[in-house]
């Protein structure tokens, strides 16, 4: 039995004639008759018995169009599957996420996504960078959202950022009045710094010692999350990201901390990671695109979280 055996088969069950089936079928009358009668043979029973030119059918062919019916409902499945990933609304998304926007940037970006995107499905992982790097390699994740060093090795696929850091203050601190906060500015000043094996704090203790100013570290967290925590505290002041910083606007209450400039250029390299041989899937590049022009909304717009320090 083939398929267009099944859909004639099916169109005189549903219609109960066969003149009926082949105006559905756009099909001559013999050639109902005939495609019926083929099956017929094929499969070794009567299917359909005619009495006073109406057309009964046999309790076997019941039995078939119970099946059939169920292959056709499968096949009206798998063309609305097709419509939803033509729409991009079908589709699983494996993602990896370095802890600092795990918690909050990235949730909201995935939310505005979800919202869109009803039918798809997402996992998000929070891991170090070195582990979504890996994971990204092995196909593990369908993108990842973490820090490059330089020694990692480079993948044409891969969307990189440089996010220039900003100083985070306590809102009463009195170097809160300026625009830019300098290396001269913080000569001596209680900060609160990532560990050293961090590319920010490596940078910083390299301008501190080449500029000839003191570096007072007062405090050392592995993440900025319990950093601007120690800053609304008036323990110190800390050079964190940009991403950090729009996190922090979207869940604390203004008044506490204050975002400034800061000179010389730290930058915090991070990147949309991609498997280098795998093809990404529609829906991986839907939602990729949308944390791309978010990333890229911090580095073209830092007005949005410089001045919600200045408005507290």
């Amino acid at each position: 039995m083939n398929l267009k055996q099944m859909e004639v088969f099916r169109a005189v069950m549903l219609s109960g004639s066969i003149s009926q089936a082949a105006k559905q079928l756009y099909r001559t009358q013999p050639a109902v008759s005939m495609m019926i009668s083929s099956l017929e043979d094929d499969i070794g029973f009567q299917l359909f018995e005619r009495h006073k030119k109406r057309l009964y059918p046999t309790p076997e062919a019941h039995y078939l169009y119970k099946e059939i019916e169920s292959i056709f409902s499968r096949i009206q499945d798998v063309n609305l599957t097709v419509k939803d990933i033509q729409n991009k609304q079908y589709g699983f998304l494996r993602i990896g996420c370095m802890p600092g926007p795990s918690s909050f940037f990235l949730p909201d970006i995935l939310a505005d996504f979800l919202e869109e995107h009803p039918k798809v499905q997402v996992s998000l992982q929070t891991r170090t960078s070195d582990a979504i790097a890996t994971w990204v390699a092995s196909n593990q994740y369908d993108l990842g959202f973490a820090e490059i060093p330089t020694h990692q090795a480079k993948n044409e696929r891969n969307k990189v950022f440089d996010l220039p850091c900003i100083c985070a203050l306590p809102a009463n601190h009195p170097l809160a009045k300026n625009d830019v906060i300098t290396l001269k500015m913080l000569h001596a000043e209680p900060m609160i710094t990532l560990y050293p094996d961090h590319m920010i704090s490596r940078d910083l203790i390299q301008h501190f010692d080449q500029e000839g100013y003191q570096m007072n570290v007062r405090l050392q967290t592995r993440f900025f999350t319990p950093a601007l925590k120690f800053v609304e505290r008036g323990l110190g002041v800390s050079i964190i990201d940009p991403i950090s910083a729009v996190s922090y606007t979207s869940y604390a209450e203004p008044g506490k901390v204050m975002f400034r400039r800061f000179e010389p250029n730290v930058v915090l390299r991070i990147g949309l990671l991609f498997p280098s041989e795998n093809p990404s899937s529609m829906i991986t590049m839907e939602f990729s695109t949308l944390l791309y022009n978010r990333v890229t909304d911090i580095l073209n717009q830092p007005e949005q979280f410089l001045s919600w320090g200045k408005e507290a």
